[in-house]
């Protein structure tokens, strides 16, 4: 589905990345990302949220994890250490 942009708005404002998140953080992670993050495969980070245990967003063709999500996920894993 196309993005639709405000008529007021110009092409280069609407087309310009994301501003960072103030304390560097990322917003978004990629399953490469947590990979190598996590110490596991892409193939089991996807296994992970094939089975529902992270939830993940699909954009475009892309699977991205936000940031809270990926926090979640982890304190969840903490409590069962």
């Amino acid at each position: 589905m196309p993005i639709r942009v405000p008529k007021k708005t110009t092409a280069a404002v609407a087309n310009r990345a994301p501003a960072p998140l103030p304390s560097g953080r990322k917003a978004f992670y990629t399953v490469a990302e947590l990979a190598v993050r996590w110490s596991l495969s892409e193939r089991h980070i996807r296994r992970l949220i094939d089975n529902g245990e992270l939830v993940a967003h699909r954009i475009g063709r892309a699977v991205r994890v936000s940031a809270a999500n990926v926090a979640l996920f982890e304190a969840r894993c903490a409590q069962d250490l």
